[in-house]
């Protein structure tokens, strides 16, 4: 009977393995970049997840029923513990990206599973349930847990002043930027601004200037131990330690074999957290000593205002309790005042403390130091620096540095680091160069197909038009395009891969424009192109099998405009009255229907009074598209530059990325507008297609349509358009 209900306790043992081994590949993957900028936690955060599967892996930390007396039963408990302080530190940076409400139910979350783990190990000190022999190890485990706790603790309660200083640095730099606030043109100016931004954007990011903090240094000091204590258990259960402890501690526990589990996947981290660590430590050590020599100022034990500021406005604040006596409400007040107060004492001790610590270890590891400073200095001598570092070196890139209160210059090291994360980013957006939309766009001699392609001389079917955004008319002339007879399967793939990726764009500067109603309809764009790339269907319509009989262009497109007539008319005998009456709240397959119908009867009015040829209706349709791309794209500057004015702190540095990427992805488009003068051309407000059509209505300049140079079968060429 007792061994049938010992026997889920194996299985429990590896669930608690599992989650130790899920906590320890993601603290691995935090520990490979943390010497990097990118500490935005995401492989481990301080969310909901990431504390529930902690809790699971401590579980043994809190077991107080099962028996565990062996050796191994008693070191997966200290292993767990310093576990458990590990995580911690990985979470440290993730405190910069969290909102103030956020902060303050993880905190408390983990302040309870601390004070778990803590009262548990205690209970079973007092008790007998933990072998007196591993009380050192124990109890160090014990206090660093409690001094990583502390130092995160203390940590959270900064955050706010230091995002709000980090914030007003940032609008003060960019006031303080004449270049930037005017209207960018040039690829150059582009790059230009885009470097400065992403240098104010890492740089003042609230992940790394939570690493920039001597409470990180602090907390990395203390994982390095966490990882010490575990290696030494380890290394203690290696040498045979269950020959030497009681006779009654040899016993098996009843999570038997799974306890071994749980030791490997917990220590597993160790290695990666002790080399990552005491890199970092020694890379700061020598960027302190390459500020300030051996020499340590006052300065740097002065405590900053920061540290201090959201206890000092709680201690001023009135108390949310209301009471009829003013006696009551002055005696709380002034409970509430010692306690913030002496609150206000500790964060100023604990602050000095992590200052002194680093002070004392600076000079503990001086030799290294100087050891590692000197061959840093032989490898930039023979370091060639690529172009991309030349070109950060013309403009002094520490002007736009976000400092923390109390630095006076960000070291050189990690100046180099965040310019050289920039040219990964570049590096990565030339590789994702849109070559086929480039070979399209060259097709666009004029911007007559964004008025081309509807007519007012169309009739409206319902009550009124919804408005017109860049990508649905995108999509429906390439629908018409494939849809079309006796063109080459290469031309279509062609044409459809050139506007995917220009589709990637358009729906970029779709975003920019507010216009009310305007996101379902770019909504309803991105469902119907599902079909049309992927399956070539429009609305479950087979664009090839269809009209595979038909071989008259005109017929299939009064085909086309038929279906998409049926579907409106239906809809307003069917729908409900008040949606019908209102586009913006039409369905999708309506609105993309009454896209097709409105195109499609405009395509015919050309050819009105003729059949016309499939060769040149297709021609036709791609210089419509790389009209309407090319009008679209003209607005790519200003995407980048909104990309880069990103508002939020939290995502401030991911956008600038962005920016950076988008910015190279489409250098050859822009320099190609550059060259033809496409720039500075268009209405006053060009994010909007609308405008665009109005702009070049008013112009009154009649189009011509060219003759087309003979090609050879089923090969086409762009169809010129002069003025």
């Amino acid at each position: 009977m007792k061994e049938r209900n010992d026997s889920p306790m194996p299985i429990i043992g590896v669930y608690v393995a599992a989650a130790s081994l899920a906590c320890s590949f993601a603290m691995f993957r935090n520990s490979s970049i943390k010497l990097n900028l990118d500490l935005s936690g995401r492989f481990f955060a301080l969310n909901a997840t990431w504390l529930t599967l902690l809790a699971a892996a401590t579980k043994l930390t809190g077991d107080l029923t099962s028996p565990m007396w062996s050796a191994k039963d008693n070191i997966v408990k200290i292993t767990s513990t310093a576990f458990l302080t590990i995580a911690m530190g990985c979470f440290f940076t993730t405190l910069g990206s969290m909102s103030d409400t956020d902060v303050l139910a993880t905190r408390t979350a983990l302040t309870i599973l601390v004070i778990t783990v803590v009262a548990d190990l205690c209970i079973q000190l007092g008790t007998g349930a933990l072998d007196y022999s591993l009380f050192p190890e124990i109890i160090f485990a014990i206090v660093l847990l409690l001094c990583m706790f502390i130092i995160v603790f203390c940590s959270a309660l900064a955050v706010p002043a230091i995002k709000k200083r980090a914030e007003l640095n940032y609008q003060k730099i960019v006031s303080d930027d004449e270049r930037m606030k005017g209207k960018q043109r040039t690829v150059e100016e582009l790059r230009l601004s885009v470097t400065k931004f992403w240098v104010m954007a890492a740089s003042g990011s609230p992940q790394f200037l939570m690493k920039r903090l001597v409470t990180y240094v602090s907390s990395t000091v203390v994982s390095l131990l966490s990882a010490i204590v575990i290696f030494v258990a380890i290394d203690r259960m290696r040498h045979a330690f269950e020959k030497w402890v009681s006779s009654h501690c040899k016993e098996e526990s009843e999570y038997k074999w799974s306890v071994m589990l749980i030791i490997l996947s917990q220590s597993a981290v160790t290695v990666p957290s002790m080399v990552s660590t005491t890199i970092f430590l020694i890379s700061v050590m020598c960027d302190k000593y390459e500020s300030n020599g051996i020499k340590i100022s006052r300065e740097e034990f002065t405590i900053e205002s920061y540290w201090t500021e959201r206890l000092v406005e709680w201690r001023q604040s009135s108390i949310a309790l209301r009471f009829k006596k003013r006696t009551i409400r002055k005696l709380l007040h002034n409970i509430k005042w010692l306690i913030l107060t002496l609150c206000i004492l500790l964060q100023t001790l604990i602050v000095m403390w992590c200052k002194l610590c680093c002070a004392l270890s600076f000079y503990s590891v001086l030799p290294l130091v100087f050891l590692v400073n000197h061959l840093r200095e032989l490898f930039h001598k023979t370091e060639v620096s690529n172009h991309h570092q030349k070109s950060h070196e013309e403009v002094d890139l520490n002007c736009f540095v976000i400092l923390l209160e109390g630095e006076r210059q960000l070291p050189k090291r990690l100046l180099r680091t965040i310019t050289n994360m920039m040219d990964m980013h570049i590096e990565m957006g030339k590789m994702q160069s849109p070559q086929n939309l480039f070979n399209l766009l060259n097709h666009s001699f004029s911007f007559s197909g964004v008025a081309e392609f509807d007519s007012n001389r169309v009739s409206t079917l319902l009550f009124s038009e919804p408005p017109n955004c860049w990508t649905l008319p995108v999509i429906t002339l390439t629908t018409i395009a494939i849809a079309l007879p006796n063109i080459a399967s290469q031309h279509i793939d062609e044409l459809v891969s050139s506007v995917d990726e220009g589709l990637r764009y358009t729906s970029l500067i779709d975003a920019l424009d507010d216009k009310c109603g305007l996101k379902s309809i770019k909504n309803v764009a991105n469902v119907v192109w599902v079909g049309v790339e992927l399956h070539k269907e429009w609305l479950g319509v087979d664009l090839k099998g269809k009209f595979r009989e038909v071989n008259s262009a005109k017929e299939i497109i009064q085909t086309l405009a038929h279906v998409a007539e049926q579907i409106v008319m239906e809809f307003s005998f069917i729908g409900d009255k008040t949606l019908v009456q209102n586009p913006l709240y039409w369905p999708a397959n309506v609105l993309a229907a009454n896209s097709m119908y409105r195109i499609s009867r405009t395509i015919l009015l050309f050819y009105e009074n003729g059949e016309c040829q499939v060769e040149e209706l297709f021609k036709k349709l791609t210089c419509m598209i790389a009209d309407i791309l090319t009008a679209c794209l003209i607005n790519l500057p200003r995407v980048i530059i909104t990309k880069c004015k990103c508002n939020a702190i939290e995502e401030r540095e991911k956008s600038v990325r962005d920016a950076i990427i988008l910015l190279e992805e489409t250098e050859y488009i822009l320099r190609h507008f550059e060259e033809h003068q496409l720039s500075s051309m268009g209405p006053r407000q060009p994010l909007c297609i609308d405008e665009w059509r109005q702009w070049w209505m008013e112009r009154q300049v009649p189009t011509v349509l060219a003759s087309a140079p003979s090609v050879e079968s089923n090969e086409y060429v762009a169809v010129q358009m002069q003025a």
